[in-house]
Protein backbone atom coordinates (compact mmCIF):
# COMPACT_ATOMS: atom_id res chain seq x y z
CA UNK A 1 0.00 0.00 0.00
CA UNK A 2 1.19 3.46 -0.69
CA UNK A 3 2.46 5.34 2.02
CA UNK A 4 0.74 8.78 3.19
CA UNK A 5 2.36 12.10 4.33
CA UNK A 6 -0.28 12.55 6.84
CA UNK A 7 2.18 15.65 7.66
CA UNK A 8 2.39 17.32 4.04
CA UNK A 9 0.88 20.70 3.87
CA UNK A 10 -2.13 20.80 1.56
CA UNK A 11 -2.89 23.79 -0.10
CA UNK A 12 -6.55 22.33 -1.70
CA UNK A 13 -8.23 20.79 0.98
CA UNK A 14 -11.09 20.02 -1.00
CA UNK A 15 -10.27 16.22 -2.30
CA UNK A 16 -10.20 12.60 -1.30
CA UNK A 17 -7.69 10.03 -2.41
CA UNK A 18 -7.77 6.18 -2.78
CA UNK A 19 -5.33 3.82 -1.48
CA UNK A 20 -4.52 0.05 -2.64
CA UNK A 21 -7.48 -2.42 -2.45
CA UNK A 22 -7.18 -4.28 0.95
CA UNK A 23 -9.17 -6.68 3.35
CA UNK A 24 -8.82 -5.15 6.76
CA UNK A 25 -10.52 -2.18 8.41
CA UNK A 26 -9.33 0.54 10.33
CA UNK A 27 -10.16 4.18 11.44
CA UNK A 28 -7.54 6.66 11.78
CA UNK A 29 -7.61 9.94 13.75
CA UNK A 30 -4.96 11.55 11.76
CA UNK A 31 -6.08 15.73 11.05
CA UNK A 32 -8.99 16.00 8.83
CA UNK A 33 -8.98 12.46 7.63
CA UNK A 34 -11.09 9.84 8.10
CA UNK A 35 -10.21 6.00 6.67
CA UNK A 36 -13.42 4.06 4.91
CA UNK A 37 -13.91 0.75 3.47
CA UNK A 38 -15.45 0.73 0.05
CA UNK A 39 -16.06 -2.78 -2.27
CA UNK A 40 -12.67 -3.51 -1.26
CA UNK A 41 -10.93 -0.65 -1.31
CA UNK A 42 -9.50 1.34 1.33
CA UNK A 43 -10.95 5.27 0.98
CA UNK A 44 -8.78 8.35 2.30
CA UNK A 45 -10.82 11.52 2.74
CA UNK A 46 -10.20 14.55 3.21
CA UNK A 47 -12.37 16.34 5.57
CA UNK A 48 -13.20 20.16 4.82
CA UNK A 49 -10.48 21.68 6.90
CA UNK A 50 -11.38 23.93 9.76
CA UNK A 51 -10.36 27.90 10.54
CA UNK A 52 -8.20 26.50 13.70
CA UNK A 53 -7.83 22.62 12.63
CA UNK A 54 -4.93 22.69 11.92
CA UNK A 55 -3.15 25.50 14.35
CA UNK A 56 -1.28 27.37 11.23
CA UNK A 57 -4.78 27.57 9.56
CA UNK A 58 -5.80 30.14 12.21
CA UNK A 59 -2.38 32.33 11.54
CA UNK A 60 -3.57 31.98 7.73
CA UNK A 61 -6.98 32.86 8.00
CA UNK A 62 -6.49 35.96 9.51
CA UNK A 63 -3.80 36.72 6.88
CA UNK A 64 -6.43 36.34 4.07
CA UNK A 65 -8.49 38.65 6.07
CA UNK A 66 -5.97 41.56 5.95
CA UNK A 67 -5.19 40.80 2.70
CA UNK A 68 -8.84 41.32 2.14
CA UNK A 69 -9.18 45.00 3.27
CA UNK A 70 -5.65 45.62 0.89
CA UNK A 71 -7.86 44.60 -1.96
CA UNK A 72 -11.21 46.02 -0.82
CA UNK A 73 -8.64 49.52 -0.63
CA UNK A 74 -7.40 48.63 -3.41
CA UNK A 75 -10.90 48.74 -5.49
CA UNK A 76 -12.47 51.56 -3.17
CA UNK A 77 -9.87 54.00 -3.67
CA UNK A 78 -10.83 54.57 -7.32
CA UNK A 79 -14.26 55.87 -6.55
CA UNK A 80 -12.41 58.75 -4.42
CA UNK A 81 -9.38 59.01 -6.79
CA UNK A 82 -10.74 59.05 -10.53
CA UNK A 83 -12.22 62.78 -9.09
CA UNK A 84 -8.60 64.46 -8.68
CA UNK A 85 -7.49 62.24 -11.62
CA UNK A 86 -9.60 63.64 -13.47
CA UNK A 87 -8.41 67.10 -12.39
CA UNK A 88 -4.82 66.78 -12.13
CA UNK A 89 -4.36 65.27 -16.01
CA UNK A 90 -7.01 67.42 -17.41
CA UNK A 91 -8.98 63.90 -18.52
CA UNK A 92 -12.87 63.92 -19.46
CA UNK A 93 -15.31 61.21 -17.77
CA UNK A 94 -14.38 58.47 -20.88
CA UNK A 95 -10.58 58.76 -19.69
CA UNK A 96 -10.51 59.01 -16.32
CA UNK A 97 -12.91 55.99 -16.60
CA UNK A 98 -9.71 53.80 -18.08
CA UNK A 99 -8.71 53.94 -14.50
CA UNK A 100 -11.53 51.41 -13.72
CA UNK A 101 -10.98 48.93 -17.28
CA UNK A 102 -7.48 49.15 -16.76
CA UNK A 103 -7.37 46.02 -13.98
CA UNK A 104 -9.23 44.02 -16.77
CA UNK A 105 -6.16 42.99 -18.18
CA UNK A 106 -4.53 42.00 -14.73
CA UNK A 107 -7.98 40.13 -13.57
CA UNK A 108 -7.80 38.39 -16.82
CA UNK A 109 -4.71 37.23 -16.69
CA UNK A 110 -4.85 35.70 -13.26
CA UNK A 111 -7.70 33.71 -14.55
CA UNK A 112 -5.54 31.99 -16.67
CA UNK A 113 -3.19 31.66 -14.10
CA UNK A 114 -4.02 31.11 -11.04
CA UNK A 115 -4.26 27.22 -11.19
CA UNK A 116 -0.96 26.92 -12.79
CA UNK A 117 0.61 29.38 -9.90
CA UNK A 118 -1.39 27.31 -7.24
CA UNK A 119 -0.22 24.04 -8.89
CA UNK A 120 3.47 24.72 -9.30
CA UNK A 121 4.09 27.17 -6.51
CA UNK A 122 1.31 26.59 -3.93
CA UNK A 123 -0.33 29.11 -1.75
CA UNK A 124 3.48 30.56 -1.15
CA UNK A 125 3.55 31.65 -4.89
CA UNK A 126 0.08 33.27 -4.29
CA UNK A 127 1.25 35.22 -1.32
CA UNK A 128 4.36 36.05 -2.62
CA UNK A 129 2.86 36.90 -5.94
CA UNK A 130 0.21 38.60 -5.25
CA UNK A 131 1.02 41.04 -2.65
CA UNK A 132 4.15 41.35 -4.33
CA UNK A 133 2.57 42.93 -6.75
CA UNK A 134 0.28 45.11 -4.82
CA UNK A 135 3.65 46.60 -3.37
CA UNK A 136 5.33 47.43 -6.26
CA UNK A 137 2.45 49.03 -7.91
CA UNK A 138 1.89 51.39 -5.27
CA UNK A 139 4.86 52.45 -4.63
CA UNK A 140 5.18 52.95 -8.25
CA UNK A 141 1.95 55.82 -8.37
CA UNK A 142 3.90 57.23 -5.84
CA UNK A 143 5.45 59.06 -8.59
CA UNK A 144 3.07 60.34 -10.25
CA UNK A 145 3.79 59.09 -13.57
CA UNK A 146 2.37 60.16 -16.81
CA UNK A 147 -1.12 58.85 -17.19
CA UNK A 148 -0.58 55.77 -20.11
CA UNK A 149 1.99 54.53 -17.50
CA UNK A 150 -0.45 55.26 -14.54
CA UNK A 151 -2.60 52.83 -16.26
CA UNK A 152 -0.05 49.99 -16.21
CA UNK A 153 0.19 50.21 -13.02
CA UNK A 154 -2.86 49.83 -12.26
CA UNK A 155 -2.93 46.68 -14.67
CA UNK A 156 -0.33 45.65 -11.97
CA UNK A 157 -2.33 46.10 -9.06
CA UNK A 158 -5.38 44.68 -10.62
CA UNK A 159 -3.18 41.48 -11.37
CA UNK A 160 -2.13 41.01 -7.87
CA UNK A 161 -5.72 41.86 -7.05
CA UNK A 162 -6.67 38.78 -9.25
CA UNK A 163 -4.61 36.14 -7.87
CA UNK A 164 -5.25 37.35 -4.48
CA UNK A 165 -8.90 37.05 -4.67
CA UNK A 166 -9.44 34.17 -6.55
CA UNK A 167 -7.21 32.17 -4.98
CA UNK A 168 -8.29 32.82 -0.91
CA UNK A 169 -12.20 32.77 -2.23
CA UNK A 170 -11.12 29.41 -3.19
CA UNK A 171 -9.36 28.13 -0.13
CA UNK A 172 -11.90 29.61 2.42
CA UNK A 173 -15.28 28.59 0.31
CA UNK A 174 -14.20 25.02 0.60
CA UNK A 175 -13.94 25.02 4.68
CA UNK A 176 -16.07 24.15 7.00
CA UNK A 177 -18.95 26.90 7.87
CA UNK A 178 -17.83 28.44 4.59
CA UNK A 179 -21.02 30.58 4.84
CA UNK A 180 -20.01 32.29 7.86
CA UNK A 181 -16.25 32.69 7.40
CA UNK A 182 -17.10 34.07 3.59
CA UNK A 183 -18.94 36.53 4.66
CA UNK A 184 -16.40 37.89 7.37
CA UNK A 185 -13.85 37.59 4.64
CA UNK A 186 -15.78 39.37 2.39
CA UNK A 187 -16.55 41.95 5.04
CA UNK A 188 -12.85 43.07 5.75
CA UNK A 189 -13.13 43.39 1.53
CA UNK A 190 -15.76 45.90 2.25
CA UNK A 191 -14.17 46.87 5.37
CA UNK A 192 -10.95 48.09 3.30
CA UNK A 193 -13.34 49.31 0.23
CA UNK A 194 -14.88 51.77 2.99
CA UNK A 195 -11.85 52.80 4.59
CA UNK A 196 -9.89 53.52 1.40
CA UNK A 197 -12.09 56.44 0.41
CA UNK A 198 -12.85 58.09 3.79
CA UNK A 199 -9.33 58.15 3.93
CA UNK A 200 -8.11 59.30 0.91
CA UNK A 201 -10.85 62.48 1.00
CA UNK A 202 -9.80 62.95 3.99
CA UNK A 203 -5.51 63.54 3.69
CA UNK A 204 -6.83 65.23 0.35
CA UNK A 205 -9.32 67.73 1.41
CA UNK A 206 -8.65 67.94 4.72
CA UNK A 207 -4.76 67.71 5.00
CA UNK A 208 -3.90 69.01 1.25
CA UNK A 209 -1.88 65.93 0.64
CA UNK A 210 -1.92 65.32 -3.43
CA UNK A 211 -3.37 62.47 -4.46
CA UNK A 212 -0.43 59.96 -5.59
CA UNK A 213 0.82 60.75 -1.49
CA UNK A 214 -2.07 58.69 -0.31
CA UNK A 215 -0.45 55.86 -1.83
CA UNK A 216 2.20 55.72 0.19
CA UNK A 217 -0.06 54.78 2.88
CA UNK A 218 -1.42 51.85 0.44
CA UNK A 219 1.97 51.06 -0.01
CA UNK A 220 2.41 50.67 3.79
CA UNK A 221 -0.43 48.12 4.22
CA UNK A 222 0.02 45.92 1.40
CA UNK A 223 4.00 45.41 2.76
CA UNK A 224 2.25 44.54 5.58
CA UNK A 225 0.14 42.23 3.67
CA UNK A 226 2.98 40.66 1.71
CA UNK A 227 5.04 39.86 5.53
CA UNK A 228 1.91 38.69 7.24
CA UNK A 229 0.52 36.35 4.06
CA UNK A 230 4.42 35.28 2.60
CA UNK A 231 5.26 34.07 6.60
CA UNK A 232 1.44 32.52 6.99
CA UNK A 233 2.11 30.26 3.99
CA UNK A 234 5.71 29.78 3.86
CA UNK A 235 5.44 26.05 4.25
CA UNK A 236 2.24 25.37 1.49
CA UNK A 237 4.73 25.32 -1.09
CA UNK A 238 2.72 23.02 -4.10
CA UNK A 239 -0.82 21.12 -4.40
CA UNK A 240 -1.45 17.40 -3.25
CA UNK A 241 -0.88 15.81 -6.19
CA UNK A 242 -4.25 14.19 -6.16
CA UNK A 243 -6.07 17.41 -6.44
CA UNK A 244 -6.05 17.61 -9.82
CA UNK A 245 -7.52 14.38 -10.63
CA UNK A 246 -11.59 13.22 -10.21
CA UNK A 247 -12.30 10.94 -7.08
CA UNK A 248 -12.93 7.61 -8.38
CA UNK A 249 -15.35 6.64 -5.63
CA UNK A 250 -17.11 10.10 -5.76
CA UNK A 251 -20.34 9.21 -7.11
CA UNK A 252 -20.59 11.77 -10.75
CA UNK A 253 -24.10 11.46 -10.66
CA UNK A 254 -24.48 13.48 -7.15
CA UNK A 255 -23.74 16.34 -9.86
CA UNK A 256 -26.06 17.57 -12.08
CA UNK A 257 -23.40 19.34 -13.76
CA UNK A 258 -20.53 16.92 -14.76
CA UNK A 259 -19.88 16.74 -18.58
CA UNK A 260 -19.30 13.46 -20.63
CA UNK A 261 -16.04 14.46 -22.20
CA UNK A 262 -13.36 12.73 -20.55
CA UNK A 263 -10.67 13.95 -23.04
CA UNK A 264 -10.79 17.06 -21.50
CA UNK A 265 -10.31 15.98 -17.42
CA UNK A 266 -7.20 16.03 -17.83
CA UNK A 267 -6.73 19.83 -17.49
CA UNK A 268 -9.23 21.14 -14.53
CA UNK A 269 -9.54 24.32 -16.02
CA UNK A 270 -10.38 23.02 -19.19
CA UNK A 271 -13.65 20.75 -17.70
CA UNK A 272 -14.35 23.75 -15.61
CA UNK A 273 -15.52 25.52 -17.82
CA UNK A 274 -17.25 22.54 -19.68
CA UNK A 275 -19.63 22.87 -17.22
CA UNK A 276 -23.04 25.48 -17.63
CA UNK A 277 -22.40 26.21 -13.72
CA UNK A 278 -19.13 27.50 -14.10
CA UNK A 279 -20.29 30.14 -16.65
CA UNK A 280 -23.32 31.29 -14.85
CA UNK A 281 -22.06 31.73 -12.16
CA UNK A 282 -18.86 33.48 -13.55
CA UNK A 283 -21.60 35.91 -15.47
CA UNK A 284 -23.03 36.58 -12.39
CA UNK A 285 -19.86 37.66 -10.36
CA UNK A 286 -18.95 39.66 -13.38
CA UNK A 287 -21.98 41.37 -13.29
CA UNK A 288 -22.51 41.57 -9.28
CA UNK A 289 -19.15 42.94 -8.59
CA UNK A 290 -19.98 45.15 -11.96
CA UNK A 291 -22.71 46.45 -9.67
CA UNK A 292 -21.06 46.54 -6.65
CA UNK A 293 -17.84 48.95 -7.82
CA UNK A 294 -19.55 50.62 -10.14
CA UNK A 295 -22.27 52.18 -7.07
CA UNK A 296 -19.31 52.64 -4.95
CA UNK A 297 -16.89 54.06 -7.25
CA UNK A 298 -19.38 56.32 -9.04
CA UNK A 299 -21.18 57.42 -6.25
CA UNK A 300 -18.65 60.46 -5.62
CA UNK A 301 -18.81 62.36 -8.47
CA UNK A 302 -22.72 61.44 -8.64
CA UNK A 303 -23.98 63.33 -6.02
CA UNK A 304 -20.92 66.20 -6.37
CA UNK A 305 -21.62 66.22 -10.09
CA UNK A 306 -25.56 66.07 -10.17
CA UNK A 307 -26.45 66.69 -6.77
CA UNK A 308 -24.18 69.34 -5.92
CA UNK A 309 -23.34 67.31 -2.49
CA UNK A 310 -20.20 69.14 -0.92
CA UNK A 311 -16.93 66.51 -1.37
CA UNK A 312 -16.55 65.81 2.07
CA UNK A 313 -20.31 65.18 2.18
CA UNK A 314 -20.00 62.80 -0.42
CA UNK A 315 -16.99 60.81 0.65
CA UNK A 316 -18.73 60.29 4.26
CA UNK A 317 -21.80 59.09 1.98
CA UNK A 318 -19.75 57.01 -0.07
CA UNK A 319 -18.27 55.05 3.11
CA UNK A 320 -21.55 54.29 4.22
CA UNK A 321 -22.41 52.20 0.92
CA UNK A 322 -19.23 50.22 1.75
CA UNK A 323 -19.91 50.22 5.44
CA UNK A 324 -23.39 48.96 4.95
CA UNK A 325 -21.55 45.81 2.93
CA UNK A 326 -18.97 45.23 5.73
CA UNK A 327 -21.68 44.82 8.06
CA UNK A 328 -23.74 43.12 5.97
CA UNK A 329 -21.30 40.65 5.49
CA UNK A 330 -20.83 39.59 8.77
CA UNK A 331 -24.35 39.50 9.61
CA UNK A 332 -25.76 37.54 6.23
CA UNK A 333 -22.89 34.88 6.70
CA UNK A 334 -24.67 34.08 10.25
CA UNK A 335 -28.11 34.26 8.90
CA UNK A 336 -28.22 33.31 5.70
CA UNK A 337 -27.79 29.11 7.06
CA UNK A 338 -31.03 29.22 8.52
CA UNK A 339 -32.79 29.56 5.03
CA UNK A 340 -33.25 26.04 4.27
CA UNK A 341 -33.09 27.06 0.18
CA UNK A 342 -29.72 28.91 -0.43
CA UNK A 343 -31.92 30.17 -3.65
CA UNK A 344 -34.48 31.63 -1.71
CA UNK A 345 -32.36 33.43 0.15
CA UNK A 346 -30.65 35.04 -2.59
CA UNK A 347 -33.57 35.81 -4.74
CA UNK A 348 -34.62 38.01 -1.32
CA UNK A 349 -31.73 39.94 -0.96
CA UNK A 350 -31.92 40.71 -4.92
CA UNK A 351 -35.00 41.90 -4.64
CA UNK A 352 -33.99 44.72 -1.51
CA UNK A 353 -31.48 45.46 -3.49
CA UNK A 354 -33.37 46.18 -6.51
CA UNK A 355 -36.17 48.11 -4.46
CA UNK A 356 -33.61 50.21 -2.42
CA UNK A 357 -32.09 51.19 -6.23
CA UNK A 358 -35.47 52.35 -7.61
CA UNK A 359 -36.10 53.83 -4.29
CA UNK A 360 -32.69 56.43 -4.39
CA UNK A 361 -33.42 56.93 -8.10
CA UNK A 362 -36.60 59.02 -7.11
CA UNK A 363 -35.25 60.48 -3.96
CA UNK A 364 -32.62 63.36 -3.95
CA UNK A 365 -33.28 64.08 -0.30
CA UNK A 366 -29.39 64.25 0.82
CA UNK A 367 -30.21 62.60 4.42
CA UNK A 368 -32.73 59.98 2.78
CA UNK A 369 -30.35 59.32 -0.17
CA UNK A 370 -27.69 58.06 2.46
CA UNK A 371 -29.72 55.46 3.85
CA UNK A 372 -30.78 53.80 0.90
CA UNK A 373 -27.38 53.75 -0.58
CA UNK A 374 -26.59 52.55 3.10
CA UNK A 375 -28.94 49.84 2.67
CA UNK A 376 -28.36 48.90 -1.16
CA UNK A 377 -24.20 47.89 0.02
CA UNK A 378 -25.96 45.75 3.05
CA UNK A 379 -28.27 43.89 0.87
CA UNK A 380 -25.57 43.55 -1.72
CA UNK A 381 -23.09 42.14 0.55
CA UNK A 382 -24.12 38.25 1.24
CA UNK A 383 -24.58 38.05 -2.67
CA UNK A 384 -20.90 37.12 -3.60
CA UNK A 385 -19.87 34.89 -0.53
CA UNK A 386 -23.28 32.97 -1.82
CA UNK A 387 -22.36 32.52 -5.06
CA UNK A 388 -18.68 31.34 -4.59
CA UNK A 389 -19.93 28.57 -1.64
CA UNK A 390 -23.51 27.57 -4.63
CA UNK A 391 -20.31 27.13 -7.32
CA UNK A 392 -18.29 24.56 -4.85
CA UNK A 393 -21.41 22.93 -4.16
CA UNK A 394 -22.58 22.33 -7.79
CA UNK A 395 -18.88 20.47 -8.90
CA UNK A 396 -17.05 17.94 -8.29
CA UNK A 397 -14.35 18.50 -5.32
CA UNK A 398 -11.48 18.48 -7.70
CA UNK A 399 -12.42 21.08 -9.83
CA UNK A 400 -13.28 23.91 -6.54
CA UNK A 401 -9.70 25.49 -7.29
CA UNK A 402 -9.99 25.87 -11.10
CA UNK A 403 -13.62 26.76 -11.29
CA UNK A 404 -14.01 29.21 -8.14
CA UNK A 405 -10.98 30.37 -9.01
CA UNK A 406 -11.98 31.52 -12.78
CA UNK A 407 -15.31 32.84 -11.53
CA UNK A 408 -13.65 35.05 -8.93
CA UNK A 409 -11.23 36.78 -11.17
CA UNK A 410 -13.97 36.77 -13.96
CA UNK A 411 -15.98 38.46 -11.08
CA UNK A 412 -13.37 40.60 -10.06
CA UNK A 413 -13.11 41.81 -13.65
CA UNK A 414 -16.52 42.90 -13.92
CA UNK A 415 -15.52 45.59 -11.42
CA UNK A 416 -13.34 46.98 -14.26
CA UNK A 417 -15.39 46.69 -17.36
CA UNK A 418 -18.93 48.29 -16.05
CA UNK A 419 -17.47 51.34 -14.24
CA UNK A 420 -15.57 52.24 -17.18
CA UNK A 421 -18.55 51.37 -19.40
CA UNK A 422 -20.77 53.35 -17.15
CA UNK A 423 -18.04 56.30 -17.05
CA UNK A 424 -18.02 56.04 -20.89
CA UNK A 425 -21.41 56.65 -21.51
CA UNK A 426 -21.72 59.11 -18.78
CA UNK A 427 -19.77 61.31 -21.09
CA UNK A 428 -22.18 60.93 -23.75
CA UNK A 429 -25.33 61.36 -21.97
CA UNK A 430 -24.10 62.29 -18.67
CA UNK A 431 -23.75 61.22 -14.88
CA UNK A 432 -26.97 60.25 -14.44
CA UNK A 433 -26.92 56.97 -16.15
CA UNK A 434 -25.22 55.25 -13.08
CA UNK A 435 -28.81 55.03 -11.99
CA UNK A 436 -30.40 52.96 -15.29
CA UNK A 437 -27.02 51.35 -15.43
CA UNK A 438 -27.10 49.80 -12.04
CA UNK A 439 -30.43 48.88 -12.24
CA UNK A 440 -29.89 46.75 -15.47
CA UNK A 441 -27.04 45.05 -13.95
CA UNK A 442 -29.40 44.29 -10.85
CA UNK A 443 -32.05 42.48 -13.33
CA UNK A 444 -29.53 40.32 -15.17
CA UNK A 445 -27.98 39.01 -11.93
CA UNK A 446 -31.19 38.08 -11.07
CA UNK A 447 -31.80 36.36 -14.32
CA UNK A 448 -28.76 34.73 -13.89
CA UNK A 449 -29.32 33.15 -10.41
CA UNK A 450 -32.58 31.94 -11.57
CA UNK A 451 -30.90 30.17 -14.18
CA UNK A 452 -28.98 28.53 -11.97
CA UNK A 453 -28.88 24.74 -11.80
CA UNK A 454 -30.15 22.50 -8.68
CA UNK A 455 -28.06 21.95 -6.34
CA UNK A 456 -26.57 18.41 -5.37
CA UNK A 457 -27.67 16.45 -3.01
CA UNK A 458 -25.76 16.74 0.36
CA UNK A 459 -25.73 20.47 -0.80
CA UNK A 460 -26.35 23.23 1.91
Amino acid sequence: MRETNQNSDSTTPLLSESQHPIHTTYQSFGEDESHTVEDGHLILERQPEKWNKPRVNLWRVLATFYSFIVVGANDGAYGAMIHYLGKYYNADYTTVSVVFLSPFIGYAAAALENHWIHERFGQRGIAIIGTGMHTISYLAATQHPPYPVLIGIFILSGLGNGIVDASWNAWIGAMDNSSQLMGILHAFYGLGAALAPLTATYVIVSRGWMWYEFYYLMALASALEFATSVTAFWSATGSVPNTQQPDPHEDDSESPDTPDTPEVKRNPTLESLGLPSTWIISLFLLVYVGVEVTMGGWIFTFLVDLRNTPPAVAGVVTFTYWAGLTVGRVCFGFLTPYFHRQRLAVLVYLGACISLHITFCFVEDLRLSAITVTLLGFFLSPLYPEAVIAQAQLLPKYLHVAAVGFACALGSAGGCLFPFITGATAEIFGIEVLQPAVLAMLLVCLALWLSLPTQRPGGQ
